[in-house]
């Protein structure tokens, strides 16, 4: 799925990851799990393309539903692509 979206800062993104996953993992465990993934994918920090941010929230999708279910799991990956599809674009 290539999109014409601009980067979004990795940061920026790590941070509303973080802080949707937290009441569910706590915050440490969603940091260091979207990091690790990140970090997986390459994507350590700078900006992230679209690719790169659904490949980013697909890989954490699919490691969430060993915690909360696929359901659930599904349902806090909608969230986290609503959430990061508000992001302003990195500068």
């Amino acid at each position: 799925m290539t999109s014409a979206r601009a980067p979004l800062s990795y940061d920026a993104v790590v941070a509303e990851v973080t802080r949707l996953l937290s009441p569910v993992l706590g915050e440490s465990m969603a940091r260091a799990s979207t990091q690790a993934h990140g970090q997986k994918l390459q994507i350590q920090d700078g900006r992230l393309t679209a690719d790169q941010v659904e490949a980013l929230l697909g890989k954490l999708g699919s490691g969430l539903a060993v915690f909360v279910g696929r359901e659930k799991a599904a349902a806090l990956a909608a969230e986290m692509r609503s959430a990061v599809a508000q992001i302003a674009p990195a500068p």
